[in-house]
């Protein structure tokens, strides 16, 4: 077996031992989610369940009351709350705020208005691109976006000592599913999924959950699951964040480009989603009285987002400058040597007419001597031709070994070792010229 499925497992159940509120929903919630999965179920169920719950039923009429939902007349009972926002509505509303009144009573040192920030903005973020894509319940997708952190939580206050350490790297840069994996064999998006199992929330709501950080890669054929890849790219685009973050790297973007391919969403919807996030994230926040922070609060960390982001442009734009002026010079060094190149190319041509005729009158010479033709008294004659064919044959060796070099196409390709070797030859040879050239007798 897996080991670290045997870990992720004894992880999972110290949770439930440690948590035993979490073992299950409220007795309200579970009826609440067992009526919105019966088809043959009415508003009038719906209703009555809600109303066991004065504090459930007192939200809601504060909702359906608020300004979000622009009702003309005042709805006063839960009945007609439920058949004027419907079934899902009314569920994703139960669900959300009933969570997140639980998870609040964890102890965390975690911020917990930044983690709902970032948590309503990925929940919304999710709506508005499952409407964009036609997804057969936006509801759905929002309460996977509201509760995809969940893990986090959890993992946090059975863990206190190791989410310290984890949280310390998280906050110097390092991914926290991947620092996770490494301490715990799992990650907070599994343990996420692993208690809304617990919970018997549907089962979709927690693939989706636990799989919000999977990395697609570009040509790799996306998951079919549309409510998974919907979180995924509802959490890749959030700006608020509940630790500070790295820039995205290239496989990250990548992996952006691929899921929304994969639901054929364009970068322009997708800009248009992030250009309205904000807005509504202070406005659904209200209504649904989760608590984010102040207006101020929520605008100074936008600031800093966008300083940020100015930084980091700023840095791209540095790079990208220091980078162009490399490949100038490469390339200024490159039609050098290629300038290089021709020039010895042309000059050894000529040199080497030039030795092939010196070379053909200095045989002549000798084999005139030789065959008497040419009369040498003291021999000096003889000697110079001699020395004339040894000076020739030192040149055409140095030539070659510059052809050598003309044939890189880049010198970074010679290696410190070949010219130094290339420089001894050189050095020798041309010793060896020096002492054919010297005065005959000196």
């Amino acid at each position: 077996m897996n080991v670290n499925m045997d870990k992720s497992q004894e992880i999972f159940y110290k949770i439930l031992s440690e948590h035993k509120e979490l073992s299950s929903l409220p007795q309200v919630l579970a009826e609440v989610l067992k009526i919105s999965s019966d088809d043959n179920s009415s508003a009038d169920d719906l209703a009555d369940v809600i109303m066991k719950d004065p504090a459930l039923a007192a939200k809601l009429l504060r909702v359906v009351n608020s300004p979000f939902c622009g009702m003309a007349r005042e709805v006063t009972s839960i009945k007609q709350a439920v058949m004027t926002l419907g079934i899902r509505t009314v569920t994703a509303i139960a669900l959300s705020t009933s969570i997140y009144d639980l998870t609040n009573k964890i102890d965390s040192l975690i911020n917990r208005k930044k983690f709902w920030r970032h948590s309503l903005e990925v929940a919304i973020a999710s709506r508005m691109i499952a409407e964009k894509i036609g997804y057969g319940s936006p509801e759905e997708a929002f309460v996977a976006g509201l509760l995809h952190d969940i893990g986090v939580l959890i993992l946090e206050s059975s863990f206190p000592e190791e989410f310290k350490r984890i949280w310390r790297l998280v906050e110097s840069g390092e991914k926290q599913e991947l620092v996770e994996q490494r301490t715990w064999g799992t990650d907070h998006a599994k343990a996420g999924q692993f208690l809304l199992d617990q919970w018997g929330i549907p089962k979709k709501l927690g693939e989706a959950i636990g799989a919000h950080h999977e990395m697609i890669d570009h040509g790799e054929p996306a998951s079919s699951k549309k409510l998974n890849l919907i979180l995924n790219l509802a959490n890749q685009i959030s700006r608020f964040r509940v630790y500070s973050m790295p820039p995205p790297e290239s496989k990250d973007l990548e992996n952006r480009d691929v899921i929304a391919a994969s639901l054929e969403i364009s970068q322009e919807q997708l800009a248009k989603i992030c250009e309205n996030l904000v807005s509504e994230v202070i406005k659904e926040s209200g209504y649904l009285e989760i608590k984010i922070g102040s207006l101020e609060e929520l605008f100074l960390q936008a600031n800093q987002l966008l300083f940020k982001q100015y930084l980091a442009t700023e840095n791209l734009l540095r790079e990208n400058r220091t980078m162009k002026q490399q490949i100038n010079r490469d390339q200024v060094k490159k039609a050098a040597l290629e300038s290089l190149n021709s020039l010895s190319a042309t000059f050894s041509h000529y040199i080497n007419n030039a030795i092939s005729a010196i070379l053909g009158r200095a045989e002549l010479i000798e084999a005139g001597i030789t065959r008497g033709e040419i009369i040498d008294k003291n021999g000096s004659a003889g000697l110079s031709s001699q020395i004339i064919i040894e000076a020739v044959d030192t040149i055409s060796i140095i030539l070659g070994e510059l052809n050598k070099i003309s044939m890189y196409d880049d010198s970074s390709q010679l290696d410190d070792s070949y010219l130094a070797d290339f420089e001894e030859k050189i050095k020798t040879q041309l010793k060896n010229l020096e002492k054919a050239s010297a005065p005959i007798g000196g």
